[in-house]
């Protein structure tokens, strides 16, 4: 049975306490020739992080290659972020190229959002939810969660989240990841599983078919 980690920033050990653990390793475009040749059974998702989009067209150009490598299964981290990088018209501009990208190849987004809500939701409107957008690290508050659901974003959550949300979110949109922690992927699953009220197992199945069902 596999535990999936859709957000991580390092690979961890490929069993824990008896299952399977399958990574989405996150790269930048720079980087992922080498995490590729350093981590050839993992997956990965790549994109330019909102702190990061100024001067980034040299960038995109090899995201646009990388995009198209079968083991890269979604773009991301990518969104916008109010409190750093640059201006927001700047990263919403860098983050629209991005979305087409990921409609073009297919393949669901990894979202970085802080502070900046409003332009998100406005964004997935706009573009339909084409593609899955998922939200990483996902902490929100039970209105701003059910306004997320009611649009149609799905989550993933780690080591911290709002444990008075998690329950306003469908099952199917569910999902779990370590990102920079040091907690295992398996403590995760095992915090979540305790607050929806699912056994350990059971909910490796369901999250294993979100995977399957979200991910090429």
């Amino acid at each position: 049975m596999y535990l999936y980690n859709v957000h991580t920033h390092k690979i961890e050990s490929a069993i824990e306490n008896g299952y399977d653990v399958k990574c989405i390793l996150n790269t930048y475009p720079e980087d992922f020739g080498q995490k590729k040749q350093m981590y050839p059974n993992a997956w990965f998702s790549c994109g330019i992080h909102p702190w990061f989009s100024d001067g980034s067209e040299e960038l995109f150009t090899l995201l646009e290659k990388n995009a198209k490598d079968p083991d890269v299964v979604a773009i991301g981290e990518i969104g916008l972020d109010r409190l750093k990088g640059p201006d927001i018209a700047k990263q919403i501009a860098v983050f629209r190229k991005q979305i087409e990208l990921a409609i073009e190849v297919r393949k669901p987004i990894i979202i970085h959002c802080v502070k900046a809500w409003d332009e998100m939701i406005a964004l997935y409107k706009e573009y339909k939810g084409t593609v899955p957008w998922i939200i990483h690290g996902y902490r929100g508050n039970p209105e701003q969660t059910k306004q997320l659901c009611k649009v149609g974003f799905k989550f993933s959550f780690g080591e911290k989240f709002n444990k008075k949300s998690i329950k306003h979110i469908p099952l199917d949109s569910i999902f779990c990841e370590t990102d920079m922690s040091s907690v295992t992927i398996c403590k995760v699953y095992e915090n979540i599983s305790a607050e929806i009220g699912l056994g350990l197992n059971h909910f490796a199945i369901l999250a294993a078919g979100n995977v399957k069902k979200t991910f090429q």
